[in-house]
């Protein structure tokens, strides 16, 4: 009832849809996904993954599926078994991996130029202002945009990561492992990169212009009004305007899902964000200072596997490495324009489309919006632009039962019991950006038990380097202001929105996500040791705890525990 309740037309069905292998996708939407979302974002990824498998050719899969099960989603791969079909797509797509071989900067400008456009179409509209059929007509543009989106995120996905498996082969075939090749790649410029940086600029603009006591004295959700009295807080305010302005259009959740607010919307999660940079600067750490480290281990590196690459080899060499950190970089930063920037773009519609149906006296709120689908949205605006004192009274009726009713779905199914794989689970997993990506390896195909209490992890050498200290768990982005400057964040998974928690803690574990999954790339950008997709971390350790994380072993192990109700509200039973 449910998932019938999100989606009738995407509820995952046991009987047929158990001839396809289900994985619960916690790495891009943890949490129990929203009506709205579902019918549009998580519509748009499986749309997306489709056509970006067919118009590439992808030889291995038809791309994915996606559909709920108790409030979750659940990909579904659609992997191609058939020897000759495989055989006649692998031709078409090589010629296009051996075309972004020499032209990706053109071929990934070109798409994220259209990403780009869209956005602008979207993002400069005012829906308050448009008439009710005109609003209507915005929404389902938008709509249109952000699916066509996430088939650009695909198209530009399959090709990217054939790219960077090429270079990875080329340097194993030199003895090199991924965890090592990967240092050749790190210190890229991207838009999330940028974005770090601009906060830190804010942090240390904060500190001079003497407002370092107006943050540690008042509480976030105040703070902007706190700032708008200081009369020496003027250019720092329109400087933070300015960042917004470019940076700011990011969900804060960093969910697939259009249900949460943008920086925006509510700057509170920036403003502590600003805020916890002030005694990572006491401890004598500087980003501008850190980023040229990294660069100089990267270049270190390179020059150091150069000197062992045949003669015959190294045209090849350079040619797969430039193009391997372009590709790198695009993970990062085509996230910033769509896994982000459009979602965002989308909710901003969305919130204009909650406040016409307020009011129109069909919502308690506009964020109710979301408890909708985006069926329902079109249809009632539809009749609210035919005739809108019939329609109020019509879907008057209608409407508030039915957001009661999917909200409380929604808040239970955040404590049910969905397990992580279903249907026709596979021995082995033959998908490598199910690998790469995911980190679904076959341990996770048949899983001994993601409860269980471990005092020693092993997962994916995300970053190399070896720290020990007090764990600090995170679930929920709500919680990213309890990080503290030196903690190893333990986590469910990170994506862009966590980024800027990265400047300030000295190592990271998940639970998901494998070598290209974000918290790997963000963390070697930043030189912070990493363990990715041990999948029970977050069950394993709570808050507190001193833990050991070798990110060139992917080991992490529990050296002391936490004295039992120092670390309340932690998620552990031991």
């Amino acid at each position: 009832m449910m998932d019938r309740s999100i989606s009738a037309l995407r509820t995952l069905r046991r009987g047929e849809d158990d001839k396809i292998f289900w994985y619960r996708d916690d790495l891009h939407q943890p949490y129990p996904i929203s009506p709205m979302g579902a019918t549009t974002l998580q519509k748009h990824v499986g749309w997306g993954f489709q056509v970006a498998a067919d118009q590439t050719s992808l030889p291995p899969s038809h791309g994915a599926h996606l559909k709920i099960h108790k409030g979750r989603m659940y990909i579904g791969f659609a992997l191609i078994d058939d020897a000759a079909v495989i055989h006649e797509r692998a031709p078409r797509f090589g010629a296009l991996v051996g075309h972004c071989l020499e032209h990706w900067d053109e071929y990934y400008a070109k798409h994220i130029g259209e990403v780009k456009s869209g956005l602008e179409v979207i993002n400069g509209v005012d829906g308050d202002s448009l008439s009710t059929a005109d609003l209507l007509t915005h929404l389902q543009r938008s709509e249109a945009i952000n699916r066509r989106n996430w088939e650009i995120h695909f198209i530009l996905m399959y090709p990217a990561d054939a790219l960077y498996m090429e270079l990875e082969a080329f340097c194993q075939g030199y003895g090199m492992p991924e965890k090592d090749f990967v240092s050749l790649l790190k210190g890229f410029d991207s838009m999330p990169a940028r974005t770090d940086q601009e906060l830190w600029r804010l942090a240390r603009l904060a500190d001079r212009l003497g407002l370092r006591r107006v943050f540690t004295d008042t509480p976030a959700a105040s703070l902007m009004a706190g700032l708008s009295a200081n009369r020496t807080a003027g250019d720092w305010l329109a400087r933070f305007r300015d960042v917004l302005h470019v940076h700011g259009n990011r969900i804060t959740a960093g969910h697939v899902d259009v249900i949460f607010p943008t920086w925006k919307e509510d700057p509170t999660p920036v403003l502590d964000t600003i805020k916890s940079y002030f005694r990572r600067m006491d401890d004598g750490w500087d980003y501008d200072r850190a980023r040229q480290e990294v660069i100089r281990q990267r270049d270190e590196a390179i020059a150091s596997f150069t000197q062992q690459v045949k003669p015959e080899d190294k045209d090849r060499f350079h040619r797969l490495l430039k193009v391997g950190q372009a590709v790198y970089a695009y993970q990062e930063d085509h996230g910033f324009y769509i896994d982000q920037g459009s979602t965002a773009a989308l909710h901003n519609v969305l919130m204009a489309c909650g406040r016409r149906l307020r009011r129109a006296g069909l919502l308690g709120s506009p964020e109710d919006v979301f408890f909708l689908t985006f069926g329902d949205v079109v249809e009632i605006l539809g009749d609210l632009a035919k005739n809108e004192k019939i329609a109020a009274y019509h879907h008057g009726a209608l409407v508030p039962d039915l957001i009661e009713e999917r909200r409380k779905f929604w808040r239970e199914a955040k404590t049910g019991d969905a397990p992580l794989t279903l249907g026709n689970v596979p021995k082995t997993m033959t998908d490598p950006l199910a690998v790469k990506v995911f980190g679904i390896v076959d341990d996770i195909l048949h899983p001994k038990g993601e409860n269980q209490v471990a005092e020693k992890l092993e997962g994916f050498p995300g970053a190399p380097g070896v720290v020990e200290g007090p764990a600090r768990v995170i679930m929920d982005f709500a919680d990213f202001p309890l990080v503290q400057s030196g903690e190893i964040l333990v986590c469910p998974y990170t994506a862009t929105a966590w980024t800027p928690l990265f400047l300030k803690i000295a190592g990271v574990v998940t639970d998901t996500g494998g070598m290209l999954t974000h918290a790997a790339i963000a963390a070697r950008e930043y030189g912070v040791p990493a363990v990715v997709g041990t999948w029970n971390a977050t069950n394993s350790i709570r808050t507190g705890d001193i833990i050991k994380v070798d990110g060139g072993m992917g080991v992490v192990e529990v050296v002391q525990r936490v004295q039992r109700g120092q670390a309340a509200g932690v998620p552990l039973a031991v």
